[in-house]
């Protein structure tokens, strides 16, 4: 290829130029990335804290986990750090993550916060058991939160929940007794006078006697299950028994003794297994019947958890008719 001096030229021009283009695109290379770190996001405390408090409103529990955790990170010395603790408490019960909860609420008892938080933390421990249906580890916490905290409302919250707690165990003169505990001062009042009343129809309820099932199915084998209104499963014990039976005595009239005597084993199999299951349907009936009572009472405690004046979290009680 041939090059005119024209085009030596420009060749020239250009290479002297090159020291300049370069220093020129090191330039703005350097300026570009101050452009992106200029825009900083501030964090500001009160706007994270009602971000991650609206989350937890709106159902989305493990993101607002993660958003009062940043809240406690970026601000540890804020006035609302036991706040965000305990409604992290709050939401990992919402989540049915039971251990997590106590473990949480546990962490503040142990901590040197307010007396206050401190009565609510170890509430909603019994109210964490209560809800997983861990009735007897429930009790032991409300009970410690009625002795503990012997004026406050906490008490009549502790106090109604105990109530409930009996009647779940189907101890309802119990139940009525602690229901009847509760402050008349108390917005827990009025429905606990209500449950006490209930509480002593529980135990005036039609239920099946299990010792009764059972001799029943001994002399007659199904007649246990009708006792409980349970006529296939008596239909059913019947045949079964009742065919077996006919075997033997054709076995034994048949001299077929060995024949004979296995079908004795297995009747007796099947006849001990009619009485246990008698006794059975006899306990599934009453807890059926006790079931579909307390189905009928209407708890209305609704805990409900806010910010007062944006500082401290509250218990308020809502009431559904």
């Amino acid at each position: 290829m041939i090059i005119d001096n024209d085009g030596l030229m420009k060749i020239n021009k250009l290479i002297n130029k090159t020291p300049w283009l370069l220093i020129a695109g090191i330039c703005f290379l350097c300026l570009r990335p101050a452009s992106v770190f200029s825009d900083q996001i501030i964090i500001d405390s009160g706007d994270q804290f009602n971000f991650a408090y609206n989350c937890m409103e709106k159902g989305e529990y493990s993101r607002a986990i993660g958003e009062f955790e940043r809240f406690i990170y970026f601000f540890p010395e804020n006035s609302r750090l036991d706040a965000a603790h305990f409604l992290i408490g709050i939401c990992y019960l919402k989540n049915k993550h039971y251990e997590d909860a106590r473990n949480t609420f546990f962490m503040i008892i142990q901590s040197e916060y307010g007396v206050q938080i401190k009565g609510k933390a170890l509430f909603m421990i019994a109210e964490s058991y209560y809800q997983q249906g861990v009735l007897k580890e429930a009790e032991y916490y409300f009970t410690k939160v009625i002795k503990k905290y012997p004026v406050n409302e906490l008490r009549n919250a502790a106090l109604y929940r105990l109530g409930w707690t009996r009647m779940q165990e189907d101890k309802w003169q119990e139940a009525t007794e602690i229901f009847s505990m509760v402050k008349k001062d108390s917005l827990f009042y009025g429905s606990s006078i209500e449950l006490a009343e209930q509480g002593l129809k529980g135990k005036t309820l039609s239920c099946k006697s299990p010792a009764a099932a059972g001799s029943l199915a001994a002399v007659l084998p199904g007649l246990g299950h009708v006792y409980v209104s349970r006529y296939q499963d008596a239909a059913v014990a019947f045949l079964v028994n009742g065919l077996f039976l006919w075997a033997i005595i054709e076995s034994f009239n048949n001299d077929h003794e060995i024949l004979g005597g296995a079908l004795c084993l297995l009747e007796l199999g099947w006849y001990s297994g009619n009485i246990y299951s008698a006794v059975n349907s006899a306990h599934k009936y009453n807890r059926k019947v006790q079931n579909d009572f307390r189905k009928g009472l209407k708890d209305r405690l609704n805990l409900r958890l806010f910010t007062e004046g944006g500082n401290n979290v509250g218990l308020s009680l809502q009431f559904t008719f």
